[in-house]
């Protein structure tokens, strides 16, 4: 029966707050409070008449035993008389007596609540003595709340009487809360036995992080484990897919390991679910977590084989990041070469786990609604409704961001928010102003590109809006402002949650408050296509050597790589909108240029061409890439050598060469890339999708001679002879050579898709090699009896030999994986002897093949994501 429940009245101190609409006091700092029973406050009232009367009656009786003593009663009559006064008394003290033994049977619950709480498991603390014995003689209870279980996770508390059982129900009980400064206090690492990890474990050991809390109860919480970088920004290492654990604070029994540490501890029941103080058997309990870790191979990223690691903790509910505690001691060495630790169990990071703590006491409250949704009206195969928030569900963040993509203000799109299971009817501000059954939806903010309507029905679960981007600004020059305006959105998810296009609102009800923000994103699709190559044929280079091709095949260039996005150059071009940017012409009279397209599409085909916006830009980078290629020719005489005519060359003499020259081709550069904004449908997280195809060919072309008959020239001990025969062949029309080249020419083709989802292409292929050139010139005149000739004979020989590497990303049913393999392309000599007269040339030439070529000389695969 109603009447015979029993209602938990907080009597708060200072630093303490009592909320009786939610039916919970907080306690800030301190472990102590007080309460006392409503029903028993009654009793009390009645008691203090019952007492006044016993007073009033006492007071009459030995007013009349004074009187008659005085007038020489006998002792006996005295007694009678004091006796039958008494008596009234009596009854009195017997009605005290039946109303205070009405409470001898009162069982207190004083649990801690978990996840959820469950009156059919609440009980009698066995640390509380039945009855209120204590607030019968003090006025109040002392309750402590030991400071191990602050930080949110809450207690109930609950007196009944033994026949009618506990409710766990508000406002019979009460919920207790508390907190104190919030912080990590430790992190430390051990095995599966608890035993401290000292020095290294191997890749794949399985281990145990300890990590000690305070004042955290409850809270949770994301563990992410960094990588100790000496040369860069530390880096947070991948698990499973995520960048964090999730985890929740909690307490434990106290451990070995866990003697001596900076922990907070406090003496609970064997029991800490169901009792939390217990005189008998009380235990030492530590805040703290325990995250099981397998240490996976795939975090070297750097393929060392040692990685350090050390945890950071940030607190889900406030942001906040903990990395002050001692990470000296937190450090996990990890070294391929070291034993690996094992376990009696089965592990795997499992980034989180199911929560078994409430922080939230409205969470019990049943003015609630249950879920968020948010409806697209209609809906399309690419824009669905979307659960924004399910109770029991998802993480409990008191903001939900919603992404929406919108065309502009010309075309206004339907939507509407709906609270689902929405239950206002035990309002605990009912028949108030601020009563949720009006005020369960509320605008706080919407914006000129929103626009409210008016068919949201009476019982406010639902919001119907209208909403769109305003890609243009207020202002008369529309085009020109609207270019400029769409170059704020070229990269969509950069784009603030808090930007000027959010409709702001607040879904309120006892259990939850949620503020909502429904950020609209442009709805632009993106085409950028660019290309920068030589406006001529490749540039000539000259050396005093002739020139012979490198390898067996014939030297491909292409002058100007086409994109794989080729498909916007030419509607661009059919539409006139191609832009061609000259450079300016180089000192060795090489001309190059730039071509580029960007532009927006939007509203379903309207388009702005904005490539004039970067191209100034461009030029510049381009310039510096120019520059850099130009002094490395200066550094090699190059920019001597390669004029483009052979005189030039001849003129410029031996004496003026250095011993090392080169030519670095100037690189081909294409890219094309498509992308938009997009939404995933489990997270409600706005990100990009779309393609980029980078193509370098070449990305390097070039070759650099080291001329050895020059290069002794520079030895002291040898240089004056050199120069003596360099003099004296000069002279009789003679010249030696002998040149040592390297040569090479990497292509890098780069296929990347931005969505998740998407997959990505690397292709990369070219030659590196070297040659060894001999050549010798002679002038000789031929004198006989019958004729005489003046010709020129040259003996040459050279070797050639490259390697050709090549990588490409693929996938197959293990995952995703690099492999990367190099051919050997064999080593051949090649003699020439070629005989020049007046109106002939005879020559000879022959090949030796010292070694066979060899495909796949090298090859390996190295997965990078597994199944």
């Amino acid at each position: 029966m109603d009447d015979n429940k029993l209602h938990i009245v907080p009597m708060p101190s200072k630093g303490q707050k009592h909320d009786p609409s939610m039916g919970r006091i907080v306690l800030n700092g301190t472990e102590n409070f007080y309460v006392t029973i409503k029903e028993y406050k009654e009793v009390e009232k009645k008691i203090k008449i019952l007492e006044d009367k016993k007073k009033q009656v006492q007071d009459f009786a030995r007013q009349k035993w004074m009187e008659r003593a005085k007038a020489g009663w006998s002792e006996k009559k005295l007694k009678e008389n004091y006796e039958a006064n008494m008596k009234v008394w009596y009854e009195l003290d017997k009605q005290i007596e039946s109303l205070q033994k009405k409470y001898n049977d009162v069982n207190w619950s004083w649990q801690l609540v978990g996840e959820k709480l469950d009156y059919n498991k609440l009980s009698h603390n066995k640390s509380f003595n039945k009855g209120i014995a204590e607030i019968q003689r003090n006025g109040s209870l002392k309750i402590h709340f030991d400071k191990v279980i602050f930080g949110g996770g809450m207690a109930w508390l609950e007196a009944y009487h033994e026949e009618e059982g506990a409710t766990g129900k508000i406002p019979y009980g009460v919920y207790v809360q508390g907190y104190g400064k919030p912080e990590v206090l430790d992190a430390v690492w051990t095995d599966f036995e608890y035993n401290p990890i000292i020095g290294m474990v191997g890749f794949e050991s399985k281990v145990i992080l300890h990590i000690y809390t305070s004042a955290m109860y409850g809270q949770k919480v994301e563990i992410s484990l960094m990588e100790r970088n000496w040369r860069s920004a530390n880096k947070e290492v991948d698990i499973s897919g995520m960048a964090a654990f999730v985890r929740e604070v909690t307490i434990m029994k106290g451990k070995d390991i866990d003697n001596g540490k900076n922990s907070t501890s406090g003496l609970l029941t064997k029991t800490c679910k169901e009792d939390i103080n217990t005189t008998e058997s009380k235990v030492d309990y530590v805040q703290k977590i325990e995250v099981e870790v397998l240490i996976d191979s795939k975090w070297d990223k750097s393929n060392l084989g040692v990685i350090d690691l050390y945890p950071r903790i940030k607190v889900l509910e406030t942001g906040a990041y903990f990395e002050e505690f001692p990470k000296e001691r937190c450090y996990l060495k990890v070294n391929k070469l070291s034993r690996v630790k094992t376990a009696p169990i089965e592990v795997s990071n499992k980034p989180s786990v199911v929560h078994t703590i409430e922080t939230n006491v409205g969470a019990f409250h049943p003015c609630k609604y249950t879920g968020i949704e948010l409806r697209v009206i209609p809906e399309t195969k690419t824009e669905k409704k979307r659960v924004i928030f399910k109770e029991n569900n998802m993480p409990g963040s008191s903001v939900c961001n919603i992404p929406i993509i919108c065309a502009d203000t010309d075309h206004f799109k339907n939507y509407s928010i709906k609270l689902m299971g929405l239950e206002t009817e035990e309002c605990r501000f009912h028949g108030k102003s601020n009563d949720h059954k009006k005020t369960s939806l509320n605008v706080l903010k919407i914006p000129e590109n929103y626009q409210l309507t008016d068919d949201n029905g009476d019982n406010g679960e639902i919001l119907n809006f209208k909403a769109a981007f305003n890609y243009h600004p207020s202002n008369d020059n529309l085009i020109e402002k609207t270019s400029l305006k769409m170059l704020e959105y070229i990269w969509p998810v950069s784009m603030r949650d808090d930007n000027n296009h959010a409709l702001e609102l607040r879904a309120l009800s006892c259990r939850y408050d949620k503020r909502i923000n429904v950020i609209a994103y442009p709805d632009v699709k993106w085409t950028l296509d660019f290309r920068f190559g030589m406006k001529g044929p490749e540039q000539l280079t000259h050396t005093n050597l002739p020139t012979y091709p490198r390898n067996s095949d014939k030297e491909k260039v292409e002058e100007k790589p086409q994109s794989r996005h080729s498909d916007s150059f030419e509607k661009a071009q059919k539409a006139g909108q191609i832009n061609t940017y000259g450079m300016a012409k180089r000192e060795n009279g090489m001309e190059l240029e730039f071509q580029l397209v960007l532009k927006a599409e939007y509203n379903k085909g309207e388009e702005i061409e904005l490539a004039e916006k970067y191209a100034q830009k461009i030029k510049k980078f381009l310039e510096l890439l120019l520059l850099l290629k130009e002094g490395l020719d200066t550094l090699t005489n190059i920019d001597k050598i390669n004029s483009g005519h052979k005189r030039a060359v001849k003129g410029l003499g031996k004496f003026l060469k250095s011993p090392i020259v080169g030519t670095i081709d100037y690189p081909a550069i294409s890219v094309g890339a498509k992308w938009q904004a997009a939404i995933k449908d489990d997270t409600n997280e706005i990100y990009t999708d779309g393609k980029i195809v980078l193509r370098f060919n070449p990305l390097l072309k070039g070759d650099v001679s080291l001329d050895i008959i020059a290069a002794i020239s520079y030895v002291p001990a040898f240089g004056q002879v050199v120069k003596a025969i360099e003099i004296a062949l000069n002279t009789a029309g003679a010249e030696l050579n002998f040149m040592l080249t390297i040569f090479g020419q990497v292509n890098v083709e780069f296929e990347y898709a931005l969505a998740e989802k998407g997959g990505s292409n690397l292709n990369l292929n070219g030659e590196l090699g070297l040659k060894l050139v001999l050549s010798g010139k002679v002038k000789v005149n031929l004198n006989a009896i019958i004729f005489s000739v003046n010709g020129e004979i040259q003996a040459e020989a050279y070797a050639v030999t490259s390697i050709k590497p090549k990588a490409s990303i693929g996938h197959d049913n293990k995952g995703t994986f690099v492999e990367a393999k190099c051919d050997f392309m064999g080593i051949n000599i090649v003699c020439i002897i070629t005989a020049k007269g007046k109106n002939n040339q005879i020559q000879y030439k022959d090949t030796y093949n010292l070694f066979d070529r060899k495909d796949d000389f090298v090859k390996g695969k190295k997965y990078l994501i597994e199944s």
